[in-house]
C-alpha cells in the first residue's frame, strides 16, 4: 500500500473540496487511478460545508455550566459539545467522554484546535452523506472508480497519543468478516473483523500530523480493499451491549442538548442503554435521533480556515 500526502494552501469557510484536493494534486503532480481512495481530514470537510460555531454568539445552559465547572472547560465549549453528543459519560480535566454516531470520542468530536480565531469546528453534520458526496464528485471529475473516508483522531483506552478514525466513508466496504475462516494451524475464527477504513484512516492520519502540517488530504493506493460504487457500506459500529469498554461504563450523565438536530448512525444502542431521545429503527437497522428543543445560539456563520484535520 502507498500513501501520498498531500499539502494544501488553507482551507477556508465555503471552499470546494474539490477543487483543492485537485490543486493538491497538480503541486505533487500526481494523478488519480481506480481504486485509490482519498483521506479526508473532518475538519476541512466541515468547514466546506460552513459548518463552524463561533463561541461568542454561544450561551451556555446551566447543564453546561455544570459540566464545565466540573471537568475544568470554558462553559461555551461545553455548551457545543453538550449539543453535538448524543450521550455524555464522563470525562477528565479538559475532556469529556462522549458518544457521537455510534462512536465514543472526547468532546463530541468538536475541535478548538486549528479553529479560527474564538471558534470550534464540530464533527460535518452528516459525514456519510460528506463522503458520498465527495466521492461522486470526484468520480464525475475524473471519470475514475474511489473510495473515499473521512478521518478524524481518537483516543484509545491506556494508550498516549492519538491514531486516526474513520468517521465516514464511501465506495468500499469498511470492515473485514474474518469469521468462519481459517488460521495457520487451522483453528476456525470465532470473533474476527478487521476494520480497514480505521485502518486506513490509522495511515492517513500519521501523514496529516495533528497541528501546523497542511495535509488535509492523503492519496492511498493499493488498499486491500473491495470497491462497491455507490452501494451502501455496511456498519463501522456496534451496539454498546457488545462492546467491551462502554459496556462497562455506569449510563451517561442526565445533561441533555439544546441544539434541535437530525444524526443518522450506523446502528442503534441496546435497548438496555436506550437513552436516546426519538430513537426510529429502520429496515436496515439505521436509526434516527432527533433531539428535542430548539437554540439559536451558536449560528454557523463565523468565515473561518484551517490548517489540517
Amino acid at each position: 500500500m502507498q500513501l501520498y500526502p498531500l499539502k494544501s494552501r488553507l482551507i477556508l469557510f465555503g471552499d470546494s473540496i474539490t477543487k483543492r484536493l485537485i490543486e493538491s494534486l497538480a503541486a505533487a503532480r500526481l494523478g488519480i487511478k481506480n481504486g485509490d481512495i482519498i483521506a479526508i481530514a473532518s475538519k476541512v470537510v466541515s468547514l466546506s460545508e460552513k459548518n463552524i460555531v463561533s463561541l461568542a454568539k454561544v450561551k451556555p445552559t446551566t447543564s453546561a455550566r455544570r459540566l464545565a465547572r466540573r471537568f475544568g472547560l470554558p462553559p461555551e465549549f461545553a455548551q457545543v459539545v453538550l449539543d453535538e453528543s448524543d450521550a455524555v459519560y464522563s470525562g477528565v480535566p479538559g475532556v469529556l467522554l462522549t458518544l457521537k454516531n455510534g462512536n465514543a470520542v472526547a468532546n463530541s468530536g468538536v475541535d478548538r484546535k486549528n479553529a479560527p480565531g474564538e471558534s470550534v469546528v464540530p464533527w460535518p453534520v452528516n459525514p456519510q452523506r460528506s463522503a458520498a458526496t465527495i466521492r461522486r464528485t470526484i468520480t464525475h471529475k475524473f471519470g475514475k472508480k474511489i473510495g473515499v473516508v473521512i478521518v478524524d483522531s481518537r483516543v484509545t483506552p491506556l494508550r498516549l497519543g492519538t491514531i486516526g478514525l474513520a468517521i465516514a466513508c464511501s465506495g468500499f466496504q469498511p470492515v473485514r468478516d474474518g469469521r468462519g475462516m481459517r488460521d495457520l494451524y487451522g483453528r476456525e475464527v470465532v470473533m474476527t473483523l478487521q476494520s480497514l477504513a480505521d485502518g486506513i484512516a490509522g495511515a492517513a492520519h500519521l501523514l496529516m500530523g495533528e497541528t501546523r502540517e497542511t495535509i488535509p488530504f492523503v492519496l492511498v493506493r493499493g488498499a486491500p480493499i473491495e470497491l462497491i460504487g455507490g452501494k451502501q457500506a455496511g456498519s463501522m459500529t456496534l451496539p454498546i451491549k457488545d462492546c467491551l469498554y462502554m459496556s462497562q461504563i455506569p449510563n451517561p450523565l442526565p445533561e441533555r442538548p439544546l441544539l434541535r438536530r437530525e444524526v443518522c448512525c450506523a446502528r442503534p444502542p441496546s435497548s438496555g442503554n436506550d437513552f436516546l431521545s426519538g430513537r426510529v429503527s429502520g429496515r436496515d437497522d439505521r436509526f434516527r435521533v432527533q433531539y428535542r428543543l430548539g437554540w439559536a445560539g451558536a449560528t454557523r456563520d463565523f468565515k473561518g480556515s484551517s490548517l489540517n484535520g
